[in-house]
Order: C-alpha cells, then structure tokens, then sequence
C-alpha cells in the first residue's frame, strides 16, 4: 500500500523541522544568494567611487560571532581629507546571513597617546582580522586581532582640492608614512587598543595602475615605499605577520632570508617593484624582528651597476596548511604569463628557501573543472576536516582540494558570489558553509554562502516507495555543468551503489523567501530543475543553489512519507518512474514514484 494522500503542505521552516524531526540548532542560518553589506551612498570619496570600498576581510569568533571589516575611503568631513579616516568593522551574530555595523577603528593617532602613533593619521585599508588560536606573550588566546594598513594624509588630494575644489579624484593619490599597524580587541570588536606596529614604510606615490604617476608636490623624490595586505597567523608560539612591501632592497641573505635595503631608499628612482616578506613577534618584545623573504620576485637592473629584488611586484599573500605537512602560498605576480601563483615549502618560515613559484593553472585538476582561476588576488583557506578551498579574482567560482594535500586534485564548483577582486573566504563553524565577501560594482559590499558539503545538520537518504532506490548523483559531486559533461545527473541508485556514500545523502533545509532546498552531502549541490523550466518530463541536476529552480514544497502524506512539489509549478512533482531513472518532474500519480521516505544519516551509517 503506498498511495498515501498528500494532506500537509510544510509552508514554514519550523513546520518542516518539526514534521522531518531535522534538528535546526545547527543550521538554522542559510541564506545561499546573500545580500548587501554596505553600499556607498552619495559621499565624495578621496580616489575613484569605483573602488571606494574595496578589500573585505573576516574572521569568526569563539562564541560564533562573524566580524568583517574593508575599506571605506570617503572623505572625512572634519579634515576634508583622510585625516582622521577609519576602518568599519561590521558583525554577523546569525552565521552571516545578516549584517550591521559595529565599531569603527580609529587611526594610531586618535586610539593612542604614544608620540612615536602621532603621524599615523588615517586607518585606510586592507585590514585583517585574526583571532588568536593561542596565547602569545601578553595576547591572549581568542583575542581578535586586526593589521591594517594606516597612513599620514593623502597629499595629492589635498594638494589637487586647494588648486580646484570641484576636482575629482579618479584613482589612489600619494599618502605619506605609510605602515601597517596591529589592533586587539577583547571584547568582540567593540572596542579597540593599539598594539604597536608591525613595518614601515614611505610614500604612496600612487597604486592601482597609478604607480609613479599620482605623486603629491610635496614628494619632493618621487618615493614610492608603501607596504599592503598583511596576512596574521601563529606560528611556534609567535605571531607571524606576512606582508606585501615596495621599499628598495638589493638583494636578500640566502641563509637567513633577511633582504638588504638599499641605502638611498628615500631618495634614489624607484624600481616600483614589490616584494613579499613577514616579520614574527612575542607578544612581549618592543619591536617585531627583522624582515624576511618570501617572495623576491625578478632581479631589476637599475643602472649604475645597481639591482633591486621585487620585479613582477608579487602580492596578497596567504597561507595555509596542507594535510601532507606542506605550506602553500599563494600570491598574485604580474611579470607577465600566469599573474597567480603558489609555492611550497616544508616551512611557512622559509618559503625564501623553495622555488620561485609556480602557476596555479598547473595544479591537477578534476576531470571537467577548468583549471584554477588566475585575475590576481588569490585566496585559499583551509576547512577543519583539511579539505582546502581558493578562489581568485577571474572567476566567481571555487576550486576544492578535498585530499588537502600539496599535490592534491582541484575540483570546481559553482558559487552564487560572481567575480571581484579581493573576494574573501570565510568558513563558518555552525553551519560548514562558507560565506563569501565580494566587493562588486560601485563599491558595493556583498555577501553570499556556499555550500561545498559535509555542512552542519542532519542529512538523509531519500528512498522511493515505488522502487525501493535511493536518490543519488552517479557519484558526481559538482555541477552537473562541470562534473557530467552539462549532463542532469540526479537519479535513482541502489543504495551504496556508489564509491562516494556521501553522494546519496541530503540536506533538507528551507531559504529564509520560503521553499526548500536539497543539498546534496558530497559537494553541497542543490537537486534542481535542468532547464529552469518547470514542466512535465524535466530532468533533475545538481546544481549550485541559486534559484527557485531547486525549491520545493515539502508535502508530508497521511502514511508518513514525503512528496517535494515544485516551487515554480505546485502541479507537478520530484519523480522516481522506475529503477535506475533519471529523476524527473511529473503531473500527480499515486504509483507510489512520488512519495518517498526520509531515513536519517546517523554516524557512517543509516538509522
């Protein structure tokens, strides 16, 4: 007997948790397409409106609190110029489906009263949050910590408005004493100390297809020594800052790794060249230690008998572990072929010491994922089950090393947070998935998550009453676009007839708009409707949730079981025609191929 009428439709998430028994503690959050942080409104900003707000970076807290912070370069209406510029840090308390502004953190010269802050006048850009993992020295652990980039004032601005008010300014100008600066919080991000700070630098002297030609009068030999993008994490009980850095250096030590400044730094033609390095420190001693190389870059020839390390300006940092003992690292490099790079050493410590790096497009990949995106501005960070995960600014996609290993295989899949620069990875501990922060159009701020699989919750097998089978993927775990030849791959199997179990399991959750998804445990794909068309006879493939193409109305039937009616058409259902069968959508019949029963996923194997 398996012709159970339909009698409830689940038209709210609590219903659907209550009648599915789903425990939703751990996953209540889920909001795939996301929304806007922070738009720019009609503020004059002090270089071009296009990148007003760039650079978001984030980081989660103990008790589950997101925090983001980024870029916000408007003009400061007290000063008319940066001075007294911050950053905005920003919290999520629900796992990133939501944000709303929390703390601005001021500049070295208004957080502190130390003289040696005094010319740090503006908190500008590139922040990064970190919370310590442990205690080091007089930090201790689960303090958030933030190194951003801080300046004196931006004296091409300045200079440009005094000579004509109702000028524009169109890139990045020419700010003086640059440096990157450390910050703590102890109490969630409300509040914020100065630490110290981390490097040094010079003038701006312009950025961002900028370089040497936005230069301030007042640059009087044309410098440009900023230092970018610090990168935070412990190391051997030591606080390890990498960063990007434009001052002048001839060479480095190659046993020690330590670069060798050029004496004339402040005053000599520069090179416009970049190169990577990071300092550590105690938590205790007055000053950090001594620079050491990570990236040299191409030797650059400046006349005189005199060369420079830093050609190809390698860029942005980031590090992680691998599962085979390995670090990678990868940057982005503009000496021309592949403009994103990685390297790998047996410690983060001496990457000096290994190859000069290598193209990400020659890392493995599956079998239909293109190889990993380049565009600059790589990021990749690692999942606690050591699964690593990258993205950079040429694709909205991301690319899973599910083996975590140096020399593991890259697979691709489809996120709903299309290209940018800097786009950032956040993985959330409470729902599995990863929140992405994108700057997008003009200086917008989005956010979005993705479901990559093995997320929080419960999962469960999907077994036709009609067949007995079980609702899988062919053992495929990506977009079906991508990973089965742009073939609808969702279909009825034997249970465990596949090498990867997992592929057969989903996750039953409901959008905050209303309507529920299937997310398959393997790759975090939603079962969707093909062709985005919801009529009779449809394929179903997995796909990255983006639409209400992959929504359902949940129907529990009077004997128990379950039918998942589509969202965009309630006359027609999920069907399972016979064994092996592709699954479809179909008009109502009551042979039993649309009801089917939830079993719960417990530990590896099944209740």
């Amino acid at each position: 007997m398996y012709g159970g009428r339909p009698a409830t439709v689940l038209g709210s998430f609590i219903g659907a948790a209550a009648l599915l028994a789903i425990p939703m503690a751990t996953a209540q959050a889920y909001n795939p397409t996301g929304g806007v942080l922070y738009r720019l409104g009609d503020e004059p900003c002090l270089k071009g409106r296009g990148n007003c707000a760039v650079y978001p970076k984030s980081a989660q807290l103990p008790g589950g609190r997101l925090v983001a912070s980024f870029e916000k370069a408007t003009v400061v209406p007290r000063s008319g110029s940066a001075d007294g510029e911050t950053l905005p840090v920003y919290k999520s308390d629900d796992h990133g489906t939501s944000w709303q502004p929390l703390s601005e953190v001021k500049a070295p010269a208004y957080l502190s009263r130390d003289p040696r802050y005094a010319k740090y006048t503006s908190n500008w850009t590139n922040p990064y949050l970190y919370v310590l993992p442990q205690t080091v020295g007089k930090l201790k652990k689960g303090t958030l910590l933030l190194a951003s980039v801080v300046s004196g004032d931006d004296q091409y601005y300045k200079e440009h408005k005094a000579a004509d008010p109702d000028w524009t300014p169109s890139n990045d100008g020419d700010r003086e004493n640059l440096a990157i600066a450390l910050y703590s919080s102890t109490d969630e991000g409300r509040s914020w100390k100065v630490v110290n700070v981390i490097a040094t630098g010079g003038w701006q002297g312009g950025s961002a297809g900028a370089i040497g030609r936005n230069v301030a009068s007042a640059n009087t030999h044309r410098q440009v020594d900023p230092l970018w993008e610090p990168y935070l994490m412990v190391r051997k009980g030591r606080l390890v800052c990498y960063y990007s850095d434009e001052n002048d250096y001839l060479g480095f030590d190659p046993v020690t790794g330590v670069p060798t400044p050029d004496p004339a730094n402040d005053t000599a033609p520069d090179s416009h060249g970049q190169i990577l390095v990071h300092k550590t420190w105690d938590g205790r001693a007055a000053r950090w230690s001594e620079p050491v190389v990570d990236v040299a870059g191409l030797t650059q020839d400046m006349d005189g008998g005199k060369t420079e390390i830093g050609g190809g300006r390698p860029g942005m940092t980031n590090v992680v572990r691998t599962s085979d003992g390995k670090w990678l690292l990868t940057y982005e490099y503009w000496a021309g072929g592949a403009n994103t790079r990685y390297a790998l050493a047996d410690d983060p410590l001496t990457f000096y010491r290994a190859s000069a790096g290598n193209p990400v497009t020659s890392l493995p990949v599956d079998a239909g994922s293109r190889p990993l995106a380049t565009g600059g501005s790589p990021v990749v960070v690692r999942l606690p089950d050591g699964r690593l995960v990258y993205n950079a600014a040429g694709s909205g996609n991301v690319w899973v090393n599910d083996s975590g290993r140096s020399d593991g295989v890259w697979k691709e899949y489809q996120t709903t947070s299309r290209a940018g620069y800097s786009r950032n990875l956040q993985y959330v501990a409470g729902t599995g998935r990863i929140v992405i922060l994108n700057n997008q159009d003009t200086s917008v701020i989005a956010h979005a998550e993705v479901d990559l699989g093995h997320s929080d919750g419960a999962y469960y097998r999907l077994v036709n009453r009609r067949t007995g089978q079980v609702v899988g993927t062919g053992g495929k775990t990506n977009d079906a676009n991508i990973g089965n030849g742009d073939v609808p791959d969702v279909r009825l199997e034997d249970t465990g007839a596949t090498a990867d179990k997992d592929t057969q399991y989903w996750h039953v959750v409901t959008r905050p708009q209303g309507g529920t998804t299937l997310l398959n445990k393997s790759g975090g794909r939603a079962a969707a409707i093909w062709t985005g068309t919801a009529s009779a006879g449809q394929r179903i493939g997995q796909w990255v949730d983006d639409n209400a193409t992959g929504s359902w109305n949940v129907i529990r039937t009077d004997d128990g079981s379950y039918r998942f009616q589509a969202a965009r058409n309630p006359d027609l259902y999920l069907t399972g025609a016979s064994r092996g069968a592709p699954l479809t959508l179909q008009n109502a019949v009551e042979d039993g191929s649309q009801d089917w029963r939830l079993v719960r996923q417990v530990g590896p194997r099944p209740e």
